[in-house]
């Protein structure tokens, strides 16, 4: 906060006629209004410092209870969604907090992405599948067809939640949701003592060669990283493989809507209604979904280039299988048939 005040001497010959004129530059601009709103929700909702918690269990991301809370808050006249989501989990004891409590702990979210146990959890918000977090802070337009997409905007919005993270010190991932929102694209940070997490995404239309086996995407991740080691450690993977079979009907479904003026034969009453018509006129089932997974591989056991695989989906050590049911099926017990009678 700046104040600048000016004594001037009036130049009137009367020493008593003083004239002070006084400028206040203490009036905040949007953008430290902004900032200073995503700092009181983040207060508001006791997210400042660290919080001591149990390291994830297996599979917890999907078996846990998912809770949000959301608040609006804006840029001069243009409003935003501040959302938090996070696992609900029991409170530490005095003594696990003890245990629990480093000065110089890397925060929960590095944590989280460190871990391997939560690895492809089959049905979670898309930045728990991408990052395995357990807790973090979406802020994105409050209308849903509203959208950022200028690169000066995108750029304003990570200056300031990178503020609003070094003003509160708050180790929470901060994301911010930009493009249009069906893309699902969301940039963020993440800040602790000395370290800092930044969150970065790209599109593409098409999977660059070079990208599209493990030693490609190998080279990505150690450029990134830009380890000083020499040799560099080997690095852990999860390796996922995915095929979707979505058209497997060479016949048409057998089941046939009920020939209701057949049943009731133009008397009152229906002798066959004693057998209700059950069952679907389509079939239900619009995907199959098989998910073949290496949990815990290092680099030095596979070799997966444009040349070789290693990856065989008939020898992964997991298979699941998932159902994707299509949307508003027409039954036979639907409303469409019960009004029908």
């Amino acid at each position: 906060t700046n104040k600048q005040t000016d004594f001037k001497m009036a130049a009137d010959s009367d020493p008593e006629s003083e004239v002070f004129e006084i400028t206040d530059f203490t009036t905040a601009s949007e953008w430290e209004r902004f900032v200073s709103k995503i700092e009181e929700v983040l207060n508001n909702w006791k997210l400042i410092g660290r919080t001591a918690k149990k390291p994830l269990e297996k599979g917890e991301l999907t078996s846990g209870v998912w809770e949000e809370k959301s608040d609006e808050i804006s840029f001069a006249d243009y409003k935003f969604s501040i959302t938090h989501h996070y696992l609900k989990q029991e409170a530490l004891t005095d003594k696990e907090i003890k245990a629990e409590s480093e000065e110089d702990a890397l925060p929960e979210a590095m944590q989280d992405l460190l871990s391997m146990n939560n690895d492809f959890p089959p049905r979670a918000h898309c930045l728990v599948r991408w990052y395995g977090l357990r807790e973090f802070v979406v802020i994105s337009p409050a209308a849903s067809s509203d959208a950022v997409i200028s690169e000066s905007k995108c750029n304003i919005l990570l200056s300031s939640i990178s503020i609003a993270l070094g003003n509160t010190g708050c180790q929470v991932t901060l994301f911010v949701q930009i493009q249009q929102k069906s893309r699902r694209m969301y940039v963020g940070a993440c800040e602790g003592p000395g370290v800092r997490t930044d969150f970065e995404m790209i599109h593409l239309r098409k999977v660059p060669n070079q990208y599209n086996h493990l030693s490609g995407l190998l080279d990505i991740f150690k450029s990134k990283i830009g380890c000083p080691l020499t040799p560099l450690p080997p690095i852990s993977v999860a390796i996922r493989f995915t095929y979707v079979l979505q058209d497997w009907q060479q016949y048409s479904w057998p089941q046939q809507p009920p020939d209701f003026d057949a049943l009731v034969g133009g008397e009152v009453g229906g002798l066959e209604f004693g057998k209700l018509p059950f069952g679907a006129c389509e079939d239900p089932i619009s995907e199959l979904h098989l998910a073949t997974t290496w949990p815990h591989l290092t680099e030095g056991i596979i070799v997966d280039n444009d040349v070789y695989s290693d990856l065989d989906a008939l020898q992964a050590p997991q298979w699941s299988v998932r159902v994707r049911k299509a949307d508003n099926p027409q039954c036979l017990l639907g409303m469409d048939y019960s009004t029908t009678m």
